[in-house]
């Protein structure tokens, strides 16, 4: 354990399982302090109950996104259980169903938009107002997607969400630079989590991976823990320089 992070305390929403169950493992081997956000409880309790394990310190809290009216509830908690965020990694997100610009509904395109966007800006604004209030600065890192990135037939709302993460992201870092709050954002390309599972098994998205639309460059996977390292990397000392970028984790599906 490099445990560059001892002391710090952190929110990752989407923590219980996929890319978010993998950000709160690595986190909590940085030395990070973790309540991990989600509405499935019992996974949340779960990735909770293993960083504890594991010799962190993790708290497991449940909430539904798409009610937004929970988030500065919510926060104040985490912020009175943990007495300070430090760190903020949006990583929930739901892709919905497939719909083509003529066959989007409004109804799921309102619930892809408040979940991916719309809570995401609102973790955003309520942590990043205890950050400037308290000093010191901090990191807060958001998950694209490489859908927001490559025009080709997939669910718009779900591409559209994705591309809006990047700008937000880019907007705050100009606007929290001055505060040493650093914003970044970190672009998957196909990843083994359950989003992906209504692709087929692993070896279904290896053939995705490697020929057709969604094929990048090293013909493989991503794994969540490939994506979290990224995500971390983020959140470290040593990526102090590093404010309003995406970070490409597509294995070169986006170049």
């Amino acid at each position: 354990m490099n445990a560059e992070l001892i002391g710090k305390k952190a929110i990752v929403t989407g923590g219980a399982s996929g890319i978010g169950r993998a950000t709160v493992t690595a986190l909590i081997d940085q030395g990070a302090a973790v309540a991990v956000l989600d509405r499935d409880e019992a996974g949340a309790r779960s990735a909770a109950e293993e960083g504890r394990r594991k010799g962190g310190d993790a708290v497991a809290y449940t909430i539904d996104l798409a009610d937004t009216k929970l988030i500065p509830t919510i926060v104040e908690r985490v912020i009175q259980q943990f007495g300070r965020i430090d760190i903020l990694v949006n990583a929930a997100g739901v892709a919905g169903r497939f719909q083509t610009l003529v066959e989007q509904e409004e109804s799921d395109w309102d619930f892809i938009h408040t979940v991916n966007l719309k809570a995401l800006m609102l973790m955003m604004k309520y942590v990043a107002r205890h950050m400037i209030d308290r000093g010191g600065g901090g990191r807060i890192v958001n998950i694209s997607s490489s859908s927001a990135f490559r025009a080709r037939q997939s669910p718009i709302a779900y591409a559209s969400s994705k591309a809006a993460v990047v700008q937000l992201t880019r907007s705050a870092a100009a606007e929290l630079a001055k505060y040493d709050i650093n914003v970044n954002a970190v672009a998957p390309g196909i990843t083994a989590t359950g989003m992906t599972r209504v692709l087929g098994d692993t070896e279904a998205l290896q053939r995705i991976a490697s020929s057709g639309p969604l094929e990048n460059l090293f013909h493989r996977v991503s794994m969540p823990e490939d994506v979290a390292a990224a995500i971390v990397f983020l959140c470290l000392p040593g990526s102090r320089q590093i404010t309003g970028q995406t970070i490409h984790t597509s294995a070169g599906a986006v170049v």
